[in-house]
């Protein structure tokens, strides 16, 4: 099975209840311990899913770890709530504060946290993980804020590709440089919009008229 084929499985939802039983344990061990300190005994010893059962849905340990990249960026999509949000009837700041907590939501959390770690390890060995990520959750984030760019682009001087590096850059770089260093716990919700609404004062003071 390859990876493209492990997203449509899991985007079907087709899995027995015991199916997503092992793929929910596997989630965590994988997140825990990475790829290569996962063991398949000591998965099902510790879980109490026999082997027998978690080969009879994945042939191997990286059939298995591709249906949980494949599981949790399916989840990890699924937060990046601004991307159903309508922002043309928006101002520009209340679009752009609205983006930058949806974001902050996303990435900023300790599971999302371990995901990444997980996924930028394993690239260096298979780059289509890398790519598959970049492509579900930044590489959306960063067309989206392209679109609100664009409406707007009579009141910069910049464009809207680099304005959308930029404010992704403001908004996330520093705190997530100190969730990456472990000098910082995830951000509460109150944290979060306090973050994005300086987040945007700034950058609209730099980058707009």
């Amino acid at each position: 099975m390859n990876r493209q084929q492990a997203v449509a499985k899991f985007a079907e939802n087709q899995q027995t209840k015991k199916e997503q039983e092992v793929l929910s344990v596997a989630s965590e061990y994988f997140l825990s311990h990475g790829y290569k300190g996962t063991s398949i005994n000591a998965m099902a010893r510790d879980s109490g899913i026999s082997k027998e059962s978690i080969y009879r849905y994945f042939s191997s340990k990286k059939d298995l770890f591709e249906a949980v990249i494949a599981k949790e960026l399916t989840e990890y999509q699924e937060k990046f709530e601004f991307l159903t949000v309508e922002h043309d009837s928006m101002a520009l700041d209340e679009a752009l504060r609205a983006t930058a907590e949806s974001m902050l939501f996303a990435v900023s959390s300790d599971r999302t946290l371990a995901l990444r770690r997980l996924i930028f390890h394993e690239s260096v060995r298979s780059p289509d993980i890398g790519e598959y990520y970049y492509d579900v959750g930044p590489r959306q984030a960063y067309k989206y804020l392209e679109t609100i760019f664009a409406a707007h682009q009579s009141e910069t001087d910049f464009e809207p590709e680099i304005l959308s590096r930029h404010f992704v850059a403001l908004a996330m770089h520093y705190m997530m440089l100190q969730r990456e260093c472990g000098i910082r716990k995830a951000l509460t919700r109150p944290q979060i919009k306090k973050l994005s609404a300086d987040v945007t004062a700034d950058f609209l003071k730099a980058f707009f008229r």
